[in-house]
């Protein structure tokens, strides 16, 4: 459980710093290429920063918090690109919303019978939330923040790091680190839309959140006991 707990605090506080840094990226008078260029150079900087120090524990949490901060440059480098912005209140909204999805995640894990089968269950809970995301945006034929989109995907890389090994400190850090570098994805899917014209854009933007949103083993992160003892989500764009 603390485990588990820890990875949601951790989430938690990457998302909101992603907010923040997005949020006040806007009054640097920089256009999307600059910006672009700011998240990939502090992102660059931390992938250093973690190779060169990558035995240290604090390092790595230095690194997490400057993943999320190139995260909050790309995010505004896509608010640029697409001509809008979200209020920090509602940025900051999402961030809890996104949580939810991870906590929502782990809650089943604390059933034995659904943690004595986790490989199963990681995979079914994978594709649920990727089809059921898909279903709701062609269902409700509206266009939900591309933060949202994002800020889901990055959850999935916590989700998805939590059966790496964390039986111990620096082997937990481990996890969260891989996990914060899915920034570098989500900097793909913004370039691939950027470069890629109106057609890629539309696709993309549909499937991952719309609207811009265009939003050796696998073992359980709970280890079982030992027996003795508003704007929000609808926005056109």
């Amino acid at each position: 459980m603390k485990r588990c707990l820890q990875t949601l605090l951790v989430a938690v506080c990457f998302l909101f710093t992603t907010s923040v840094v997005g949020w006040a990226a806007q009054f640097i008078p920089l256009g999307f290429w600059g910006i672009f260029g700011v998240a990939s150079g502090i992102l660059a900087a931390g992938l250093i920063l973690s190779l060169t120090c990558r035995r240290k524990k604090s390092v790595k949490l230095v690194s997490i918090a400057v993943n999320a901060v190139a995260m909050g440059f790309y995010l505004r480098s896509w608010y640029i690109n697409r001509g809008f912005d979200n209020a920090l209140w509602l940025m900051l909204c999402v961030s809890l919303l996104a949580a939810a999805y991870l906590f929502i995640f782990i809650l089943p894990l604390y059933i034995d019978a659904i943690n004595r089968h986790y490989g199963w269950y990681l995979l079914v809970f994978t594709v649920l939330s990727v089809a059921g995301y898909v279903c709701l945006v062609v269902l409700t034929k509206t266009t939900w923040v591309s933060t949202l989109g994002y800020y889901g995907l990055l959850q999935l890389g916590f989700i998805m790091t939590m059966s790496m090994d964390g039986s111990n400190r620096l082997k937990l850090y481990n996890s969260w680190q891989v996990a914060s570098y899915t920034v570098a994805v989500c900097a793909v899917i913004i370039l691939i839309i950027v470069l890629g014209g109106d057609a890629a854009g539309d696709f993309l933007d549909g499937f991952s959140g719309g609207g811009g949103g265009k939003s050796s083993g696998i073992s359980s992160p709970r280890q079982p006991k030992p027996k003795n003892e508003a704007e929000s989500f609808i926005k056109p764009m």
